[in-house]
Formats: structure tokens, C-alpha cells, sequence
């Protein structure tokens, strides 16, 4: 050991503790120790040496003598606070860092540490106090400018992190990393272009930084320049090829191009290079929902949320693929977490109103686009959506105000536009509802626009011009809008139509002086062309707004669909050799049962009325795989439901408006076999509530020939199958002759 005095023998100690000399300097505090055990500063400091050299236990054994030796050294509490929360024993730890700074009110280090440890325990406010007790005693480090922008960060106060970010570049003005964190800061706030700025700064000083490429590359991103982004992402992977962020972010430049297949792959492998990124594993159920493929999806944001579980953005995903999935309590519950991680988000009241909404909690959903609204009142998709849920409520005086007010905010708002007309169509206010109906495509609620090149019929004169007129919707809305097609032809020199295939042959009969083609459809399920050898085009559902301008159009009526007269005799023959009786056709739902449509539906179980009708011969109009409800009904009503393994009511139209044209009556809900009975003229009786279609009438005009049949207020699709059935009854009694109008 050396010699001299324990002042000098410490001193020098401490030289060699400085320099790095670690073993040399905790020699020399052990000499010191051997001779003074009880001296508090060679504790203290062997006691630091030991926390620095991963010796957590012994630190804090050291540092606790030093303390009982001498306990009123704020450095000695301050330290022994880092050795405790090395080991994990935070709240020991805090304690010795408020002692610290009781002792010396400008200790700004021990302000610093504690701020920071607090904020690791998410007490947010404690750990901003003593951040900026720590900032302002002025200190010469960056570091607690640094901590206090980013916490000020993380709970929004974005013009705040700025300017501490700021601060702390003036401490190091050539710290390529505090430029790096002043960029981050101005990209969070949203000045785009001040970060662009301060990132080619800080490039400009370290140009191999794969960070400061990355985030340049979100910031070009922002800016609209997706191209020059993707090149900032591909830098960052040439500079180091294991860079999971820059990965990650060319799948969501792929996403934003539409290519969900790339898009999943480009997470996958930003995934292979660190499993745990959740933002990854969100952006690929984003990518994995796009794809069709929601479990999946479903999977991924859940791994996200178990790496990151107060991720309110995710939660949110989750929330919208369980609702798009029809698991509405999940998504409620889901929404209810993104909110309580961020309570002010109008985003996130809005989403829940939609996942309640969807299970018939009008009132609740309304209630949460009030609360979006009071947070954001410029935010028109709520507007919108409090719009809908109040037409639902049957309060169309304030629906009307708020798709109004969406409007203001945002007049091209399509699916404001689309919802306040139906609501016009519906109170029978024709003239002003189909031009919002107009609106129909970009609302993401019916099909998807198609796009010739050809300009689009608003109405004016076509003599001598060839027009295209295209479907957009299901085969019975196409039916209903076929009602429009003769009135078009008779107008034009010559009219295209393109309809779904299984229609062709029928659309070529009724309309013969018309070209009529199928839509054409690739491979993979998608549109592969429109016809071009036309001057002007229009979608099936837009005929209505130039034919049916007025409620008094719908009066002239003819049947507009002509089946085969042969296959309608046929199948007059083979319906002659049932048991006599009403012939009545009928089908009770759709193929595609969503929660939102399930309710316009009925099951065979709520026929039993209907069934009880004496002289009645029933037969079968639902097209898909039915024969074990069917074999069920006939089992449990004692009723024969006929049908012919020969007849295919899916894709053979032809014989499916043959055998309707030969039949008494149809009775159905909003199915195509009720629409098709009233486009050849076959009596129909509807089961269902009113909609647009009903055109503010008591009837739907489409279909002199219809007959509706609603429930009561405050009852269901079964109570008016009863109705119907009493409404049987009274014909049942003598046959009614071929082509007589019920």
C-alpha cells in the first residue's frame, strides 16, 4: 500500500477509481478500510465501485455503513438509491433518493434519477416534478432535458418536448444523437418539414446512422413522398441488414400501395429479425386483415398486445377486427381498453360507439359519438355516425341536423352523404335522396365503384349515343334496377348492359334490343374489364335518379323480366301433378347472414303459421344447402316443402324464373326469389320492416305486384308470418286461377 496520510492514500484511491484503475482503486479503499473500518467515505466510495462492477449486494452493504457512519451525505443516500434499484427494490431506492435531495434541495442528480425511477412506476406526476426540479437547477448534462422532453412527450405536450429537446442540443450543439432527438420531437409534433430539416442535420453528421434513416424515411413518408421514404428504409437495411423497423416500415409503405401480400411479408421478416417488435406484429394483423384472413389478424395484434399491452392503437385494431368478425363483446371490451389508456381520444369513443351500434346498442353508440364530438366537435365521421344511430332511433329531425353537420365539416363525406340519402329515399323525398344515394361507392357500405373509360351519364340527352350500364350490387338489386332498363334503351341509340352471368340469358330475352354480357371476372375473383365500345356509362342503381325522379314515375308498371314460355310450361306441368292446392313459392333468408342483416331474416321454425294454412302446396325458392332444414320443417310441421334435385335456384335462373312465373304466390323477406317474383309479375308477399326502398309509401312501388307484410312495433319477423298466414287463409279456399294478382 502506499504510504502517506489516509486523506492521501484515499485521494490517490480516487485517481485511480477515475481513470478506470478499478482494481487498483478498490486495493487501496480495502488498505484504507483494513486500518479504519468505520471511515463513511472509503465505504461510500468501495461501495460505488462494487454497483459498477455488477456487485449489487455488497454496494449496498458498503453504502449503508458509510451512511450509518455518516448519515447526513446527501451523495451517500443518492447512491445507495442506484445500488437498490440495480437489484430491484424501487421503493427503498426512492426513499434514499428524497432523503438525497431533503439533505441538498440542489442536488439535481438525485432530482434526475428519481424523476426517472418514479416515471418507471407510471407516477407520471411525481416523475415530472422532479425532472424539472432537475432541469431547473441548470445542470451541464443534456441528459435531464432530455428525459423531461421525452415524459412530456409521451403525455402529448408536444410543443414542450420540442423545446426541452431543444435545450438540451444547446448544452452539445454537435451531438449528432441530440439532433437525432430534436428531428424525433418535431416529427411527433407534426412539423414535418422542421424535422426533414434537423434529421439531414444530423445525417449530415453521422451519415451511417441506420436510426436517423429510418426516421427520415417516416418523415418523407408524411410529407407524400413515398418514394424517396422507401429509399431512406432501404439505406437503413444496407447499412445494417437486421434493422426490424426499416423492414417494418416498407410493409406499411406497402399497405399504403394496396400490396397486402408484400406488406405481410415485410413485417414477417422485420419479425425474424426481433420477435418482440410490436409494432411488427400490429402492422401485420393490419396487413393480415386486408388479406381476408381476420384469425390470423385476430393472432397478431394479440401477440403485439402481450409485448405491449397499454398500446391504445392496437387495442383499437383489435377492437375493428372483432367487430369486423361479429365477436361484438370482445370488440366493445377491447375499445373500453383503448380508451382507458387514452380517456381523450376521439377516435377511440367513436370506434366503441361502432362496435355497440353493431349489436343493436343504438343508444350507447350514440351516447359514445356524443362524447367523440364534445372532444373533437370538427370530427364529421362521428357526426356521421350520431347521424345514423339517431335514424335508427327513429329521431330523423336530429339524424338530418348531423349528417348535415358531417357535411359542413366535410361536404365530400361519402358515407355521410349515402346514409343521409337513404334516409331521404326512405321518408320518400326522391328528388333530393338519390343524389346523395349517389354517394353509395365511397361509403364502403354497397360493393365498389367500377371506372371505364368512358364519361359518366347524368341524364342528358342520348340520342345517338351507346350507353353502358353496369350492376354494382347483388342479384336482387339488380333485378329491382332492371326495372329502369327499358326506359334507358328506348332513350339511346344503343344500350351495353353488363349484368352477372346467371342473368344473361334472361336480360337477353327481355331486353332484346340491347346487348347484354356478362361481367367479367379473373381468376383470382377480381373485375378484369369493362366494355369501352360505348360514349357514356352509368351504374344500374343510378338509373333510378333520372327514371324515377318522382314518386309518380313507379305508377306505369309492366312486368320487365320475360322467363322461357317453354320452361314455363314445363314447369306448369310438373306443378300439376302435386296435390292440388295454392301454389306458393318460399324462401326465408339470405346466404349471407351478417349480424346487421340477420335480423331481416327469418328461420323455417317461424313458418309454422304459414305451414298450418290449409290448401296450400309449398315450394321450395331458397337456393344453397337447405335440405336438412327443409327435411327438419316437413319433420316438425307435418308438411311436404317440395323441391326437384334436377332444379339449381343458385345459378340456373332461366329455370328458377320459370318455375316463379308458374307459381300462385312468393312469400319471402328481402331475398332475390321476391324480387324475381316481381320482376315476371307473380304475386309476392315481402316479410320484413320498412326500408329505402319502400320510398316513404306503404308499399314498394318497384313492385305493383308486392304485398308487405310488416311486424308490429314492437314485435319480429314471426309476428308478421302470422299476419301473412292469416292473410293465406282467406285464399285458401278455392285455387286461385293462373295469373291472377293477390
Amino acid at each position: 500500500m502506499s504510504g502517506g496520510t489516509k486523506r492521501d492514500r484515499l485521494a490517490e484511491a480516487l485517481t485511480l477509481h477515475r481513470g478506470g484503475d478499478l482494481r487498483g482503486a478498490e486495493r487501496l479503499y480495502r488498505g484504507i478500510l483494513d486500518r479504519a473500518p468505520k471511515d463513511a467515505d472509503p465505504l461510500h466510495l468501495l461501495g460505488v465501485l462494487c454497483h459498477q462492477t455488477g456487485r449489487g449486494a455488497d454496494a449496498v452493504a458498503l453504502i449503508g455503513k458509510a451512511i450509518r457512519a455518516k448519515p447526513g451525505v446527501a451523495e451517500f443516500h443518492s447512491n445507495l438509491a442506484l445500488a437498490l434499484q440495480g437489484l430491484g427494490r424501487v421503493t427503498e431506492a426512492a426513499g434514499h433518493f428524497a432523503e438525497a435531495v431533503r439533505l441538498r434541495a440542489d442536488y439535481w442528480e438525485a432530482h434526475y434519477n428519481l424523476g426517472l425511477l418514479q416515471q418507471g412506476l407510471g407516477r407520471l406526476d411525481v416523475a415530472m416534478t422532479h425532472l424539472r426540479l432537475a432541469v431547473d437547477l441548470r445542470p451541464p448534462d443534456p441528459a435531464p432535458y432530455g428525459a423531461l422532453a421525452t415524459l412530456l412527450g409521451a403525455v402529448g405536450r408536444v410543443a414542450e418536448c420540442v423545446a426541452y429537446h431543444q435545450a438540451a442540443l444547446a448544452l452539445r450543439p454537435e451531438d449528432p444523437g441530440l439532433i437525432g432527438n430534436v428531428a424525433a420531437a418535431l416529427r411527433e409534433a407534426g412539423m414535418m418539414r422542421h424535422a426533414a430539416d434537423a434529421y439531414a442535420e444530423a445525417l449530415r453528421r453521422d451519415p451511417q446512422n441506420p436510426r436517423f434513416l429510418n426516421d427520415f424515411g417516416l418523415v418523407m413518408q408524411s410529407l407524400g413522398r413515398a418514394d424517396d421514404a422507401a429509399n431512406c428504409f432501404e439505406a437503413a437495411l444496407g447499412i445494417d441488414p437486421g434493422f426490424a423497423e426499416a423492414e417494418d416500415n416498407l410493409g406499411s409503405l406497402a399497405m399504403l400501395r394496396g400490396q397486402a401480400d408484400e406488406a405481410a411479408a415485410r413485417h414477417r421478416a422485420a419479425l425474424r429479425h426481433r420477435p418482440t417488435l410490436s409494432a411488427a406484429w400490429n402492422n401485420l394483423g393490419n396487413a393480415l386483415k386486408a388479406q381476408g384472413r381476420l384469425s390470423a389478424a385476430t393472432g397478431a395484434w394479440r401477440t403485439a398486445l402481450a409485448l405491449f399491452p397499454n398500446a391504445a392503437e392496437v387495442w383499437t385494431n383489435l377492437g375493428n377486427g372483432l367487430r369486423a368478425a361479429e365477436r361484438f363483446v370482445e370488440s366493445e371490451a377491447a375499445h373500453r381498453r383503448a380508451l382507458r389508456l387514452r380517456p381523450g381520444s376521439a377516435i377511440a369513443h367513436n370506434n366503441l360507439g361502432d362496435a355497440v351500434q353493431m349489436r343493436g346498442g343504438d343508444a350507447v353508440g350514440a351516447a359514445a359519438y356524443r362524447r367523440a364530438l364534445a372532444i373533437d366537435p370538427a370530427y364529421a365521421e362521428a357526426a356521421s355516425n350520431l347521424g345514423l344511430a339517431l335514424q335508427r332511433l327513429q329521431r330523423t329531425a336530429e339524424a338530418a341536423a348531423w349528417f348535415d353537420r358531417a357535411l359542413a365539416l366535410v361536404p365530400d363525406l361519402a358515407l355521410a352523404r349515402f346514409n343521409r340519402g337513404l334516409m331521404r329515399l326512405e321518408a320518400g323525398d326522391v328528388a333530393r335522396g338519390w343524389p346523395d344515394y349517389a354517394w353509395r361507392f365511397g361509403s364502403g357500405r354497397v360493393g365498389r365503384g367500377r371506372q371505364p373509360a368512358l364519361p359518366a351519364w347524368r341524364g342528358e340527352d342520348l340520342a345517338g349515343r351507346r350507353l353502358l350500364v353496369w350492376r354494382e350490387q347483388g342479384v336482387g338489386d339488380e333485378l329491382l334496377f332492371a326495372s329502369c332498363y327499358a326506359e334507358a334503351i328506348a332513350r339511346a341509340r344503343h344500350v351495353v348492359i353488363e349484368s352477372d352471368v346467371r342473368l344473361v340469358s334472361l336480360f337477353q330475352r327481355s331486353f332484346p334490343s340491347a346487348t347484354v354480357r356478362a361481367q367479367t371476372i379473373d381468376g383470382e375473383g377480381r373485375e378484369a374489364g369493362l366494355t369501352t365500345d360505348c360514349d357514356l356509362h352509368t351504374p344500374a342503381g343510378s338509373l333510378a335518379r333520372v327514371f324515377r325522379g318522382r314518386l309518380a314515375d313507379f305508377h306505369s308498371y309492366r312486368p320487365w323480366i320475360v322467363p322461357d314460355p317453354v320452361r314455363i310450361l314445363e314447369w306448369r306441368d310438373r306443378l300439376a301433378r302435386l296435390p292440388h292446392g295454392l301454389r306458393v313459392g318460399i324462401a326465408w333468408r339470405s346466404q349471407l347472414l351478417t349480424a346487421e342483416r340477420r335480423g331481416a331474416y327469418t328461420t323455417l321454425d317461424q313458418w309454422a303459421p304459414v305451414f298450418a294454412v290449409p290448401g296450400v302446396t309449398l315450394i321450395n325458392l331458397q337456393y344453397g344447402e337447405v335440405d336438412a332444414e327443409l327435411s327438419a320443417a316437413e319433420r316438425s310441421h307435418g308438411v311436404t316443402i317440395h323441391r326437384w334435385p334436377d332444379l339449381d335456384l343458385r345459378d340456373d335462373f332461366e329455370s328458377a324464373a320459370a318455375l316463379t312465373a308458374a307459381l300462385d304466390l312468393v312469400i319471402a323477406p328481402a331475398v332475390s326469389a321476391g324480387e324475381l317474383a316481381g320482376a315476371v309479375g307473380t304475386p309476392v308477399w315481402r316479410i320484413g320492416g320498412r326500408d329505402w326502398t319502400w320510398l316513404g309509401t306503404g308499399v314498394r312501388p318497384w313492385f305493383p305486384v308486392m304485398r308487405v307484410f310488416q311486424p308490429p312495433p314492437e314485435g319480429g319477423l314471426g309476428d308478421a308470418l302470422e299476419l301473412a298466414a292469416r292473410a293465406l287463409r282467406e285464399l285458401s279456399g278455392a285455387l286461385l286461377f293462373r295469373g291472377s294478382v293477390v
